[in-house]
């Protein structure tokens, strides 16, 4: 179960979360935390999968591509908007697909117990797709048996409830055939109560009974029977104070989870930038088998319960320390709008790596073009964090609007400084960054190992290219560019440049490329029909490629 802020409602006045205003600088005292160790990525992950559960990992029955059914219908319509944007974000790093169900359909008709139903399977009751059977457990050891008429390949789902004034506190369902073996079961599937769904292998009747958890309970039930799969694998309730998840987990494997975010929790309001929309990303990373990123519940305090200095949302969203509260984290507040390095780590090594996210050419930030929500996040009120995590195609970090001194790191697992906040933008691992712009601050652009363009503004900028075949655009400004490793194109454009190609083949232009300087340096060379527009556009890399393939640079 997890219980975040639980000392105080975050929606009230004396408690941090519920002010959506974002403190600036506000690091606690490190005390102790000095003295621990820094966990790499891969420790954290650890510690979400196995060290939090005590050394054993677990995940529901699914791989990456597979399909987990929800229902969130017990939400209000904030809730529901918040719970399937957050289903998302977990879908866009893990591969699985979150299909809605809805189990709370009224019932066509209501069977009432009048005389006590049999333990052993019997005719005695007989309920019919779409209805409902109430009883009563009246004694303990007491089971109650009703018969279903089922046809063979015919699917129907069964839930059983605790309802009535002797409310059942613990049901557990069976089904058993005319024998009496049973032919499954369930307990815990909706909080304490219980459901499953069950393909008929015969033509007859099948025997749902209705019992409590070892025996021990007794009191009212409903007894739902109903055609289809209706059984969902996460269920979303609000009826309870504060936020929580908790699961049925058998042999390392998640039967069901149990999400349940009060309403009014951070105010309960729809928007991407708050807390509200963080805690359903967080519960379902617990639904979905991640622990915390300590050994704490309930609440925390840094210097105290952290057991790593590096513990904080920084890292993982599963963290209950914000990254000012950390002295050890070099970031600025931001409220986490997705899953960071450590849990999309986490949740792939549960789960598996999805080959195809993001796998077309993909621009963040400035004109995102995603198709999801974060294209539009640095336009909202508050400061957000979030890694990207990205498959494929020729990808674009453009950040050229702002005129903020930004740091762009696009090495995998680098947090960058963008928009004039400080680390609130990561890579996650295997994510490739192609091209990264910069706008008109003071900028530093660190390039990965890909063949990178990079293209800072006017100021005094820093950028470096790192390996591969780089075209660096230095922008207006004195600015100090390098190429590192690998055939490099770098054009200073206007002011007092320091240019360093580094090792490879590399041309180096003090003023700006023109169509004319290439074809005369490489007159064998044939320019591409857009070759202007390339140039116009900033866009050197594609005509770089080719002079360097058609001469071999390396």
């Amino acid at each position: 179960m997890c219980n975040l802020c639980a000392s105080s409602q975050p929606w009230a006045d004396e408690c941090f979360y519920g002010d959506l205003v974002s403190p600036e600088g506000s690091g606690s005292a490190d005390g102790e935390a000095s003295s621990l160790p820094v966990y790499t990525y891969d420790q954290i992950a650890t510690q979400l999968t196995h060290d939090y559960w005590g050394g054993s990992a677990r995940s529901f029955d699914v791989t990456t591509g597979d399909t987990l059914y929800v229902d969130v219908t017990g939400l209000t319509a904030s809730g529901q908007a918040m719970a399937l944007q957050a289903l998302d974000a977990w879908s866009h790093v893990s591969g699985l697909n979150f299909v809605e169900v809805n189990s709370d359909t009224a019932p066509t008709s209501t069977i009432i117990e009048t005389t006590d139903a049999p333990h052993s399977p019997s005719n005695d009751y007989i309920v019919a797709a779409g209805e409902d059977f109430l009883g009563t457990l009246e004694a303990t050891g007491d089971r109650d048996t009703v018969a279903v008429y089922m046809t063979a390949g015919q699917t129907f789902t069964f839930t059983l409830e605790g309802e009535g004034s002797s409310e059942l506190a613990d049901p557990y369902l069976y089904l058993l055939n005319a024998s009496g073996a049973v032919l499954a079961q369930n307990d815990d599937a909706v909080g304490t109560d219980s459901a499953l769904t069950y393909q008929a292998t015969y033509t007859g009747y099948h025997y749902v009974q209705a019992g409590a958890f070892n025996d021990q309970g007794t009191g009212d039930y409903r007894l739902s029977v109903r055609e289809g799969s209706l059984v969902a694998d996460i269920v979303f309730d609000d009826t309870n104070s504060g936020a929580y998840c908790s699961s049925s987990v058998w042999n390392g494997t998640i039967q069901s989870s149990y999400v349940n975010v009060d309403p009014n929790w951070a105010g309960g309001a729809n928007r991407t930038d708050g807390y509200y929309f963080q805690t359903y990303i967080h519960e379902i990373g617990h639904a979905l088998g991640l622990g915390h990123a300590g050994n704490y519940n309930g609440s925390a305090t840094y210097g105290v319960d952290n057991h790593y200095q590096n513990d904080s949302w920084q890292a993982s969203i599963m963290s209950y320390f914000y990254q000012t509260e950390n002295p050890n984290v070099d970031a600025d507040f931001a409220y986490v709008v997705g899953p960071q390095v450590a849990d999309i780590l986490a949740v792939q090594a549960l789960y598996g790596t999805p080959t195809s996210a993001n796998s077309g050419d993909s621009i963040y930030g400035n004109g995102g073009n995603t198709g999801t929500y974060l294209d539009g996040v640095h336009d909202l009120s508050n400061h957000v964090s979030y890694t990207v995590f990205d498959t494929d195609g020729i990808d674009v970090f453009d950040f050229s609007d702002s005129s903020a001194h930004q740091v762009m790191d696009l090495r995998e697992e680098m947090f960058s400084d963008l928009y004039g906040r400080d680390g609130n933008v990561g890579i996650a691992r295997g994510t490739v960054i192609e091209q990264g712009r910069t706008g008109g601050g003071n900028d530093r652009i660190i390039g990965n190992d890909a063949n990178n363009e990079l293209r800072s503004g006017s100021g005094l900028d820093t950028v470096e290219g790192g390996l591969g075949r780089d075209a660096i655009l230095g922008g207006s400004g004195n600015d100090s560019l390098s190429g590192d490793g690998g055939a490099d194109l770098i054009e200073g454009s206007t002011g007092n440049n320091v240019i360093d190609g580094g090792d490879g083949s590399d041309l180096l232009i003090g003023d700006d490329v023109t169509l004319a300087m290439l074809t005369t340096l490489y007159p064998t060379w044939t320019p591409p029909a857009d070759a202007q527009a390339l140039i116009d556009s900033g866009s050197y890399l594609t005509l770089w490629e080719g002079i360097a393939d058609e001469f071999g640079f390396v």
